[in-house]
């Protein structure tokens, strides 16, 4: 029985409706690859503060992190 761990880091989790798009195509893409039966993938879903990650390299505030994640790029 296979098992697909998703560990991602963000400031916000990921919507429902992402998570489940995404549960969806990994259903299809284990069954069209291995082979694995519907019903048998186990997928879990971890989601990471960015401090708990990388991010904690990261020596600007959040606030600061937000603005910049909100400004159109060129």
């Amino acid at each position: 029985m296979p098992l697909l761990e998703v560990v991602y880091a963000r400031e916000e989790p990921l919507p429902l409706e992402q998570r489940r798009a995404f549960a969806r195509e990994a259903v299809e893409i284990f069954r069209e690859v291995l082979g694995t039966p519907p019903g048998r993938l186990r997928l879990a879903f971890y989601y990471l503060e960015p401090e708990e990650s990388l991010g904690l390299l990261d020596e600007s505030p959040a606030e600061m992190r937000t603005e910049q994640a909100d400004e159109p790029t060129a």
